[in-house]
């Protein structure tokens, strides 16, 4: 299925030109673990909480029988986590997030945004997690700077 506009899935992270090829593919998945691990702790991009599930959602079926925790924490199957990937990797940048073309990629948008399926985003409602907070990013520079090329 997919989604038309993958801006709201994806995050750039500016790389060294001197890192080598294996080692930005090994920052990206470093960086991957790091905004999943994040989001199973049910924090956002800013570090608040997710909002809470919804009653409708809180009552389903697949919640009932798959949830372990009321928390919010963008898991109930594990697959949109999963679906992050490294979709470029260049001399300068990671672009890193879910491919639009995933099936995971409008449940994706709707977590990011807010929308849930309908057209304007529902207030109060959207769960970013793909991204860095300022914090954060202090720790991925120095994850750049332990993988750049020796003697850069």
């Amino acid at each position: 299925m997919g989604i038309k506009d993958p801006k709201n899935i994806r995050f750039t992270v500016p790389v060294p030109k001197s890192m080598s090829g294996a080692a930005r593919l090994a920052l990206a998945q470093e960086i991957i673990d790091h905004v999943i691990a994040r989001s199973k702790r049910g924090e956002d991009i800013s570090g608040g909480k997710f909002p809470a599930y919804t009653e409708g959602y809180k009552n389903s079926l697949d919640f009932k029988n798959v949830k372990e925790t009321k928390r919010v924490n963008l898991t109930l199957s594990g697959d949109m986590l999963s679906a992050i990937k490294p979709l470029s990797i260049t001399g300068t940048k990671l672009v890193i997030g879910i491919d639009p073309s995933s099936p995971e990629a409008g449940r994706a948008e709707g977590n990011q945004i807010g929308t849930y399926g309908k057209q304007t985003p529902i207030s109060g409602k959207a769960r970013p997690f793909l991204g860095f907070r300022g914090e954060e990013l202090e720790a991925l520079r120095k994850l750049v700077d332990r993988y750049k090329a020796p003697n850069t």
